[in-house]
């Protein structure tokens, strides 16, 4: 395999067909025009002729996607999708797609902003939902050599831990945000690291946030659980605080 296509050249897009231009020469299609982009842009129909199409749509886009697709792609075209949440979209690439296309589940646990610098160490989940073993093995071994970390995993396990890996921290980070934390001079160290997540948690679309909240099966009994969590504490600290006042000494009269 020596081509690729990107459909969608958002911020994630772009930043995506410069990783894959590092081993394939990398094609891309955007429904709105885009100024200086990495790679070569064609018609929708050529990209979908390609041997590989990765997606690079929001997760709420990808059935009007693949339905515009499938009567379009070439009968051995991979087709792969990069969303945050796998259930579902695994879900609706069997139920649309032709019988025959091979289908690869992704996740790129990294972005333009994570990964701005390297992606050396980061992690990528990978799942062939129904796909030849020697092209699965080829991009294995493709983000391999860029030193990305590949898990294999299934789009339920997936969705299980980034229930807490993902929805939680951006969840925690969009908290803070509207509560207006900011920098200080006397911050710590776990107070900065905080101030991290925020700012990169505001680089991301509310979409995006929505999506990962509301089409991840287990992300509902993530924040269950953590309002659960969070009002145990509170709670502790009330009583706590009771405590206190009820032994503390009295002032001489």
């Amino acid at each position: 395999m020596e081509q690729v296509g990107v459909l969608g050249l958002g911020r994630f897009g772009l930043f995506w067909a410069k990783v894959l231009s590092h081993g394939y020469e990398v094609f891309g299609y955007n429904r709105s025009p885009r100024e200086n982009p990495p790679c070569a842009l064609v018609s929708l129909e050529e990209l979908c002729k390609l041997p590989a199409v990765f997606l690079s749509v929001p997760m709420r886009s990808m059935r009007e996607t693949l339905e515009r697709i499938a009567p379009l792609l070439g009968p051995d075209t991979l087709v792969v999708d990069t969303c945050s949440v796998k259930v579902k979209p695994v879900e609706w690439m069997t139920e649309i797609l032709p019988p025959a296309t091979p289908i690869l589940a992704t996740h790129p646990m990294f972005g333009p902003e994570s990964g701005k610098e390297s992606v050396m160490g980061l992690p990528l989940m990978m799942y062939p939902v129904r796909m030849p073993p020697e092209q699965y093995e080829e991009l294995g071994h493709f983000f391999r050599s860029l030193g990305i970390m590949v898990v294999e995993m299934t789009p339920e396990e997936h969705d299980r831990q980034a229930a807490l890996s993902q929805a939680l921290t951006h969840m925690l980070g969009r908290s803070l945000n509207v509560m207006g934390i900011d920098d200080t001079p006397i911050g710590t160290l776990w107070y900065r690291k905080l101030l991290a997540i925020c700012r990169q948690v505001a680089k991301d679309s509310e979409e995006l946030f929505m999506d990962m909240q509301l089409l991840n099966p287990y992300a509902k009994d993530m924040r269950r659980s953590f309002e659960d969590a969070w009002q145990t504490v509170a709670m502790e600290i009330s009583e706590t605080g009771k405590d206190m006042a009820g032994a503390a000494p009295k002032k001489p009269s």
